[in-house]
C-alpha cells in the first residue's frame, strides 16, 4: 500500500519535473562520461553506489539516502518513486532523468518485455575535395585507398535484467574496408555469486586508475571534490569507435561474502612501429589505414594480458581494501629509445604491475591512496582526501608521486602529464557556496618533473595551474560563469637561447545561458588566452553563440563562432554541439568564422534522425590540413546524417 501511494504522488509530482527536457548542464569535463551512460542507461534496480559517483551528479548524501531507500523497499517499480527520495532535489532529478531506466528484477532470464534494443547509422563527409582522394600525379602516387566518407554501424541490446550485448562496424574516411574496425561484447549478470560476465571487448576501471583506468577523461576540473579520485567501477563494456585502450577477452567478476574478486584474460592485436631487427618502437592509435603505409603498421603486434583484482568491502563504513596485478606480454620486444628524454622508459616484451589501496568514507571526510610498482622499475603513489567542512565548504588535496621509470599500459592517474609517470605534485582545491545559486570553485596544482621530457632538457623543472571559476544560476532562467585559468611550465628556449624559459598560458572565460522555458536556450561565450614567455605574448579570442530550439518533434540546435588566434599555442577549445551520442571538442586556432547547425527529428517514438552542418571559414590562408589531408581552399564543410532505430 504504501508503495502504491508513493508510486502515486511521483506520478502527480513528475508534471514539474520529468514532463520537461533534462537540463545538461553543458561542462566540456562531464560530457564523456555522460555520452556513455546515455548509450548505456543505469537500472536504478542494480546500480552500485560507484556508477552514481561517477555520474558527478549527486553527492555523498544523495547516493546513500538512495541506496537506504532501495534496501528498504526492496526495489522501484517505476523511475517516479526516486521523488520521494530524501535529499533528492528537483535539479538533480532533471539532470539524471536521462541517464536512468527502470527494470524490475525478473526471478526469469526468459522475460522479452524488458528487451531493449538500439541500432545506430552514422556517415560523415567533408564536402571539400583532399589530396587524398585526387588523382595521382607526378610528385606522388600515394593516394588513399577508400572513399571520402566514414561511416559507423553500432547496436546495443538488452535482452532482459541479465543478458546485454552490442557491436560496433567502423571505417575512417579514405579506409577501403566498411569494417576496418569492428567490436563487440556480451555482458550477463546472473546476479548470484557472480556478478557480472563479460566476453569481448572491455576496459577496467580499478581503483586511483594507477594500474587500470578504462574510459575517457579530459582531466583536471574546477569541480575539485568530484574529479579529484577515480571510483571503482570493475568491468566495463567497450563499445567506442576509439581502436585502441581497451582488452578483448573475458572477464568475470564475483564475491564472496566481503569479498569481491575479478579476474581477465584478453588477447589481440595491436598497430605498432615494426623496425628491422623485430622489435617495435611505438604504439600507433590513431586507427587510420587508409594508405599501403598506413596498412603495413595494421595489427603487426600481438598482446596477451591477464590480470586480477581482489577488495575487501566492509558495509559499515563502506571502507575498501583493494590489491590489483596485471601481467601484460608482447611477441615482439619493444626497443630502448635512443632519444635522452626517453632513456627512463620501459623496454623489452613483458610488463608486470601490481598496486594496493584503500578508501575510507568517515563521516563527511572520504580518504584514499593507492601504491603501485612495475617489477623492480618504478613505482607509483597517490593520496588525496575530500571533506565538507560544513554545507557552504568543501576542501579537497590530492598528493601524486610518479618514478619516472614507472609504467603501466592501462593507467591514467590524476596527473599533469599525458602518461602516469615523471611527476610529483600537490593538488589542492576547494568551493564556496555563497548560497543556493551562487558559488566559487578554485583549485592550485603545483607540479614537478624530476628528469627530462619532450622539449624539456633539463631535470627538476617545475610549474603550476591555477583556476577559479565563480558561477551563479537563477532557478531554470539563466546560468553564468566566470574563469580564470593560469598554466605555467618550464621548457627548452629556442635554438640561438638554449636555457631553460618558463611558458605561461593564460585563459579567461565567460559564458552566460539564457533559458526561455523548457524550449529555448539562448548560449554566448566568450574565450581569450594569452601565451608564450615573454611580451607581448600570443594571443587569441573566441566568442561563441548558441542557439537551441526544441518544437514538438524537432530539436535544432546552431553555433556561430568567431576566432582569431595568433599561433596554434594559443589555441582555445570549446565543446560544440553535435549529433546525439556523439561528442567533439574542437580546436579552434587561426583566424577564422565556425558555423554549425544540427537537426534531429523523432520520426516516432522507435525512430530518430539527425543532420549536421558544420563549415570553417579561415580568413589567413590558403589552403588547410596538410600532407593527404590538405584542402586547396579556404573553407572545410562537414555533413554527418544519423539514425537511430529502437524497439
Amino acid at each position: 500500500m504504501m508503495k502504491l501511494l508513493f508510486l502515486c504522488v511521483g506520478i502527480l509530482l513528475s508534471q514539474g519535473i520529468w514532463g520537461q527536457e533534462p537540463e545538461l548542464i553543458e561542462a566540456e569535463e562531464k560530457q564523456a562520461t555522460w555520452n556513455y551512460y546515455l548509450q548505456n542507461p543505469i537500472d536504478i534496480n542494480q546500480v552500485k553506489p560507484s556508477e552514481l559517483e561517477n555520474l558527478q551528479i549527486l553527492s555523498p548524501q544523495q547516493i546513500k539516502s538512495f541506496m537506504e531507500h532501495r534496501a528498504t523497499i526492496g526495489f522501484f517499480e517505476s523511475i517516479y518513486e526516486l521523488q520521494t527520495i530524501p535529499f533528492w532535489d528537483v535539479t538533480s532529478l532533471r539532470q539524471l532523468k536521462v541517464f536512468l531506466i527502470c527494470h524490475q528484477p525478473s526471478p526469469t532470464w526468459f522475460k522479452p518485455n524488458q528487451a531493449h534494443h538500439q541500432m545506430l547509422l552514422r556517415w560523415e563527409q567533408s564536402l571539400e575535395q583532399k589530396k587524398g582522394f585526387t588523382p595521382p600525379d607526378a610528385r606522388s602516387k600515394t593516394r588513399y585507398e577508400g572513399g571520402p566518407w566514414s561511416q559507423l554501424i553500432r547496436y546495443r541490446g538488452q535482452y532482459n535484467s541479465f543478458i546485454r550485448g552490442g557491436f560496433l562496424l567502423q571505417k575512417d574516411a579514405g579506409e577501403a574496408s566498411w569494417s576496418d574496425f569492428a567490436s563487440f561484447f556480451i555482458e550477463i549478470k546472473p546476479l548470484k555469486l557472480i556478478d557480472k560476465l563479460i566476453i569481448g571487448d572491455f576496459v577496467n576501471q580499478w581503483g586511483q586508475g594507477l594500474l587500470q583506468a578504462g574510459g575517457f577523461s579530459l582531466g583536471k576540473s574546477y569541480e575539485s571534490i568530484k574529479s579529484t579520485q577515480k571510483f571503482h567501477m570493475g568491468a566495463i563494456p567497450y563499445s567506442s569507435a576509439g581502436e585502441s585502450g581497451f582488452y578483448r577477452g573475458i572477464n568475470l567478476m564475483f564475491h564472496m561474502g566481503l569479498l569481491q574478486v575479478q579476474g581477465f584474460y584478453s588477447h589481440r592485436t595491436l598497430d605498432a612501429y615494426v623496425r628491422g631487427d623485430s622489435t617495435f618502437s611505438s604504439f600507433i592509435t590513431d586507427g587510420y589505414h587508409r594508405t599501403p603505409t598506413e596498412k603495413s603498421h595494421q595489427e603487426n603486434l600481438q598482446e596477451s594480458s591477464s590480470g586480477f583484482h581482489v577488495q575487501w568491502n566492509w558495509p559499515q563504513s563502506r571502507t575498501q581494501i583493494y590489491a590489483n596485478h596485471t601481467l601484460t606480454r608482447y611477441n615482439l620486444p619493444k626497443a630502448l629509445s635512443n632519444l635522452a628524454y626517453k632513456q627512463d622508459e620501459w623496454y623489452g616484451n613483458a610488463v608486470v604491475n601490481s598496486s594496493v589501496g584503500i578508501q575510507i568514507p568517515y563521516r563527511s571526510v572520504r580518504w584514499m591512496a593507492e601504491l603501485a610498482s612495475q617489477g623492480n622499475r618504478g613505482i607509483a603513489f597517490i593520496q588525496g582526501g575530500a571533506t565538507a567542512f560544513s554545507k557552504q565548504v568543501d576542501f579537497s588535496y590530492v598528493l601524486r608521486m610518479y618514478s619516472p621509470a614507472f609504467y603501466s599500459p592501462m593507467a591514467q592517474a590524476f596527473s599533469e602529464n599525458s602518461t602516469t609517470g615523471n611527476e610529483l605534485g600537490l593538488f589542492i582545491g576547494n568551493q564556496i557556496a555563497f548560497s543556493k545559486r551562487s558559488k566559487l570553485s578554485s583549485y592550485l596544482d603545483m607540479f614537478v618533473f624530476p628528469t627530462q621530457k619532450f622539449q624539456v632538457s633539463k631535470e627538476n623543472t617545475w610549474g603550476w595551474e591555477y583556476v577559479s571559476r565563480y558561477q551563479y544560476e537563477k532557478k531554470s532562467r539563466w546560468r553564468f560563469f566566470g574563469q580564470v585559468k593560469w598554466t605555467s611550465k618550464q621548457e627548452d628556449g629556442p635554438k640561438d637561447n638554449p636555457s631553460i624559459i618558463r611558458h605561461h598560458n593564460l585563459q579567461m572565460n565567460l559564458d552566460i545561458h539564457r533559458f526561455w522555458g523548457p524550449r529555448v536556450d539562448w548560449h554566448s561565450r566568450l574565450m581569450a588566452s594569452l601565451d608564450g614567455n615573454r611580451w607581448p605574448f600570443d594571443s587569441g579570442f573566441l566568442v561563441i553563440q548558441d542557439l537551441s530550439l526544441k518544437i514538438n518533434h524537432w530539436k535544432i540546435q546552431s553555433r556561430l563562432a568567431m576566432f582569431n588566434t595568433s599561433s596554434y599555442d594559443a589555441r582555445l577549445y570549446a565543446y560544440e554541439p553535435s549529433l546525439p551520442t556523439a561528442f567533439l571538442l574542437p580546436a579552434y586556432a587561426g583566424h577564422g568564422l565556425r558555423s554549425a547547425m544540427v537537426g534531429s527529428y523523432a520520426l516516432s517514438n522507435r525512430i530518430q534522425l539527425a543532420l549536421k552542418i558544420g563549415r570553417t571559414d579561415y580568413w589567413d590562408r590558403a589552403e588547410i590540413g596538410s600532407s593527404l589531408d590538405v584542402i586547396a581552399g579556404t573553407h572545410k564543410t562537414d555533413v554527418s546524417i544519423q539514425c537511430i532505430g529502437q524497439w
